[in-house]
């Protein structure tokens, strides 16, 4: 990339130059500065198809000449072609290649982000290029894991920015993205978490919760308010119950059946104190935890998972993404 008026001529017989940063409303400029008096001035610039032609009778020495390029942000070079006459009869041509790079406002689109923890990434949406991020990780109770500076190198579009510290032990990043003078900063949770648990016994075909079974959701109760104990004052505890079967049945009645033994779960836990916002979907048999063949009655199938986090369980936690119902 020029900065601003690096020379090329020989003899410093034309000074050449670039806008090197266009701010969010200045167009992109090539600059030209003669340190001889020019009988005549041409300038002939092609930026990413759009020509620019400049043509000067006399120029005085030292006077700078500017041609502005229209504003593209899908472009970022040109090459330019000058032919200068200097008054002594001298003539310099010379082809000038052209680079710069838009300084863009920088914001970032929270609308779709993710974690990825096999990867150790959160992905989000920036409308300009990302250099580098500012992490700091905080883990239970908000104690500060670790805190740096880390080269990124991508967007406009998708940006991956990495985990930092132990990833079982993260449960927020306060992230400060940076490209030149312009910053955006978000937090972001890829904090998850499974709670063990003995599964609930329904009845054939019930989404009752048994009397003799609530020891069972009164141990979870336990968990959750421990895990609200230790994580609420940083991030917002939702709880994610999924419901599971088994392959007898009819799949279409299986969904249906799992997805009511989460609800009831849900509410039994909401209505007994569970202060987090709780959500429930039913996978039937699309979840299992044995691979079996169709019709086969396997008890472990026939179960529900209960998980905790500040967002829906992330890619590579084994739980596919759907549209999580709010209790």
């Amino acid at each position: 990339m020029l900065s601003l008026l690096v020379s090329f001529a020989a003899a410093q017989d034309l000074d050449f130059g670039v806008t090197p940063a266009p701010g969010p409303k200045e167009n992109p400029a090539f600059f030209l500065t003669p340190t001889r008096n020019l009988k005549s001035l041409y300038v002939l610039c092609d930026a990413g198809g759009k020509k620019v032609e400049v043509e000067k009778g006399s120029v005085a020495a030292m006077t700078k000449v500017t041609v502005n390029f229209p504003r593209n942000e899908a472009v970022s070079t040109a090459s330019c072609f000058v032919r200068a006459t200097f008054v002594d009869g001298d003539v310099v041509e010379q082809d000038v290649p052209v680079e710069w790079a838009y300084r863009l406002p920088l914001s970032i689109d929270l609308s779709r982000a993710s974690a990825d923890l096999q990867a150790r990434t959160v992905t989000v949406r920036t409308t300009a290029k990302v250099d580098e991020a500012e992490i700091t990780a905080y883990g239970a109770h908000k104690a500060v894991l670790d805190k740096r500076v880390v080269p990124i190198g991508q967007g406009p579009g998708d940006v991956n920015v990495p985990f930092v510290g132990e990833a079982h032990e993260v449960v927020l990043m306060d992230v400060t993205l940076r490209n030149g003078n312009a910053w955006a900063g978000f937090t972001y949770s890829p904090w998850f978490l499974d709670i063990p648990h003995d599964d609930v016994l329904f009845a054939t075909d019930s989404d009752l919760i048994p009397s003799d079974q609530e020891w069972k959701m009164k141990n979870v109760l336990e968990q959750l308010n421990d895990v609200l104990d230790k994580y609420g004052a940083i991030v917002p505890v939702k709880l994610y119950i999924a419901g599971c079967t088994d392959t007898v049945g009819d799949g279409a009645h299986n969904r249906d059946l799992s997805e009511r033994r989460a609800r009831s779960i849900a509410r039994w836990l909401q209505g007994h104190g569970f202060a987090g916002k709780v959500f429930y979907y039913g996978f039937g048999e699309s979840l299992l935890a044995v691979q079996t063949g169709d019709g086969v009655d396997q008890p472990v199938n026939r179960r529900a998972l209960y998980m905790v986090g500040a967002n829906p369980p992330p890619a590579g936690s084994g739980i596919p993404s759907v549209g999580w119902k709010a209790l």
